[in-house]
């Protein structure tokens, strides 16, 4: 019978904030431990509320055997992040730093100053929390490993994030699939680069000797060995080929029996074809031109000599991503086993509160990650949630815009503007990036879905007149409809490739919901409800599912073209909602919030706090994983208990 291991010396503890006494960490659990440092998840409590945080505490032997090193290790990762968190918003591809500090720790008799640093918590959900877990994963699941639209978001977010991190003086060193960080799926799948323990910041000389830094099979021939010339961002870049072909193929691209084998086959010109893996998918198999160019880019990003490779990220996404754009459409399930809901008892919650109740502002329209992080349009202005604290958003003038309503999620770390004025824009870090002008600069713009270079949907006002729905396609605007039935559209939600499901009031008082579709300049009204008004929409487009909730608890659910109508217990006045990826609906009021198991189970609710008066007015829900925003800005987190919690 073994011995039971010693308790955690740091689970339980709570470590203060050296700078802010008002801020703790409360270590809850380990999370894993490298050959440097440990990591902890723990709770950041503070007058901004609570947050989830990754603790990495570098380990006492560091410490007492290297020294200065141990704080070179810190000092390395807090700079690295800290040089990314000083634009707002910040970079959404890689993990934001929140603090540093030292934790006193007794040793061999003796006290021991350890480094710390508090970074976000990123929470993979079922799906797994590394790039290599999901595409583990999916290898197990479908026999495949990324298809063709999945690795070109994964390659857009991690080439994104090591621009504006060799941009801000910054040589990564380690980038490999259990470096990079991932949350949501499918269309709200986000992904991070973590882990800058090793990297190096231009202007600090600290190094870690002559040692092979890095993981091997991506790591550049530069970094593995001594003699082989400078490291710089070409060095990324080398690591950025190396985990493309792993996204695409599920194999590792220099495959070895010993480290040795993998460092002289990376300096060899051998390379391995993405045809020879039985994991890429058939989608990108069966493109013989595609294949050859992938290949050709994948082997002049890994190429020994480092001016032979493309000298920035940017340069090696552009030579992969249009191939992989221009794959056929993938009709796979992004995950199955998961497509269909599960029966289960009814699962606990654990409720905490982000941040709490109290501004003197009011939100309208908000855009979120599937971070926690998001864009919203406010009274003061364009603000933005961090996952801890709103900060407002130095944003330009935009042109056409006098005063923006809203701003909805495009994709990630990119939304779109719109309000008085008739225009709506694209923002995103680098700013406003498109504007397009209305028909009329007299119209007010409530709402946005889509993509402009696409196909949206917006919401549009203008007074004394009935409301109107209008559509752009491929960057124009489409002739408008209006809805003269309507007093007022609330919600718009998209349902398929060509429709919107829309919500308001009508003329005469009643619930009103309709079908948009903007390229056959129609709304098709559906017959009227017995209520004052639907105020938010909602919907699932790969399930065929839609909802829309409005006045006195009436939810509203249409799945795939079935029309099903309850009322919830006490009739609270739902203000937002939300669907996760198993049809799971989310509905939320002032002080309330509710959800439903599938169709046909009864709405119970989950959360109930009479001192929150204004009601939600934004939900988003992943498996396992919503948040909540309230009008005047307090940020409710809700997860699953049942559901396992890979972060």
């Amino acid at each position: 019978m073994s011995a039971s291991l010693p308790p955690d010396p740091f689970v339980g503890l709570s470590v203060p904030c050296e700078g802010r006494p008002e801020v703790s960490y409360q270590i809850e659990r380990l999370l894993g431990e490298g050959g440097t440092a440990v990591a902890y998840y723990a709770t950041r409590t503070g007058p901004e509320g609570r947050s989830p945080v990754v603790l990495k505490i570098i380990l006492p032997s560091i410490v007492l055997t290297a020294g200065d090193t141990a704080w070179t290790i810190v000092r390395k990762e807090a700079v690295a992040l800290g040089r990314l968190n000083e634009r707002m918003p910040p970079c959404p591809f890689v993990v934001r730093l929140l603090d540093v500090g030292t934790l006193q720790y007794v040793g061999r008799g003796r006290p021991i100053p350890l480094p710390w640093l508090a970074i976000e918590y990123v929470h993979g959900g079922p799906y797994g929390v590394t790039l290599e877990e999901r595409v583990q994963l999916c290898l197990e699941r479908t026999g495949l490993a990324f298809d063709p639209e999945r690795a070109a978001r994964v390659l857009s977010h991690v080439t994104e994030g090591l621009r504006e991190v060799h941009e801000a003086g910054i040589i990564h060193r380690d980038i490999n699939p259990n470096n990079v960080l991932c949350c949501g799926l499918d269309q709200s799948e986000l992904f991070k680069i973590s882990d800058f323990g090793i990297a190096r910041p231009i202007g600090m000389q600290a190094t870690f000797g002559n040692s092979a830094i890095g993981t091997p099979g991506y790591v550049a021939p530069e970094q593995s060995t001594t003699g082989e010339g400078p490291v710089g961002f070409y060095s990324d870049v080398f690591s950025l080929g190396a985990l493309a072909y792993f996204i695409l193929t599920g194999e590792p691209y220099f495959r070895a029996k010993n480290l040795f084998e993998v460092i002289s086959t990376a300096k060899s010109q051998a390379r391995r074809s993405i045809r020879d893996a039985v994991g890429l998918a058939p989608e990108l198999k069966d493109d013989a031109d595609a294949c050859a160019a992938i290949d050709e880019a994948l082997a002049a990003a890994t190429a020994a000599d480092p001016k032979r490779r493309p000298q920035t990220s940017k340069a090696f996404a552009t030579s992969i991503v249009p191939w992989l754009a221009g794959c056929p459409p993938t009709r796979r399930s992004p995950l199955p086993g998961l497509s269909t809901p599960r029966p289960r008892s009814s699962p606990e919650f654990r409720i905490v509160v982000r941040h709490p109740v109290g501004h003197d502002w009011v939100l309208s329209r908000i855009g979120w990650d599937a971070d926690g992080h998001c864009l919203g349009a406010s009274t003061r202005g364009i603000v933005y949630f961090d996952g801890t604290t709103w900060s407002d958003v130095p944003t330009q003038a935009v042109p056409g815009i006098t005063r923006v309503n809203f701003a909805t999620r495009v994709a990630a770390g990119r939304w779109l503007l719109g309000g008085e004025g008739g225009a709506v824009a694209e923002y995103s870090r680098a700013g406003v990036t498109r504007v397009l002008r209305g028909f009329d600069s007299g119209l007010t713009l409530l709402d946005a879905s889509g993509d402009l270079s696409d196909l949206a949907a917006l919401l549009v006002a203008r007074p004394g007149m009935p409301p109107l729905v209008a559509g752009i396609c491929g960057g124009r605007w489409l002739k408008p409809v209006q809805v003269a039935a309507a007093s007022a559209l609330l919600g718009l939600a998209r349902v398929d490739d060509d429709r919107w499901l829309i919500g308001g009031r009508s003329a005469q008082g009643q619930g009103l919901v309709g079908l948009y579709s903007p390229t056959r300049w129609d709304v098709e009204l559906l017959p009227g409800v017995e209520m004052r008004a639907f105020t938010s929409c909602a919907s699932r487009p790969e399930r065929g599912l839609a909802v829309a909730v409005g006045a006195a608890g009436h939810v509203l659910r249409i799945d795939n073209d079935r029309r099903s109508l309850v009322q919830l217990p006490g009739a609270p006045e739902l203000s937002a909602v939300a669907i996760d990826l198993l049809g799971r609906v989310w509905a939320g009021s002032a002080s309330e919030l509710w959800f439903c198991e599938s169709e046909g189970s009864a709405f119970r609710r989950v959360w109930h706090d009479p001192s929150w008066r204004a009601p939600f007015v934004s939900i988003f829900a992943e498996l396992g994983l919503v948040f909540a925003a309230t009008a005047d800005g307090a940020v409710l987190e809700c997860r699953a208990g049942t559901v396992t919690d890979a972060g």
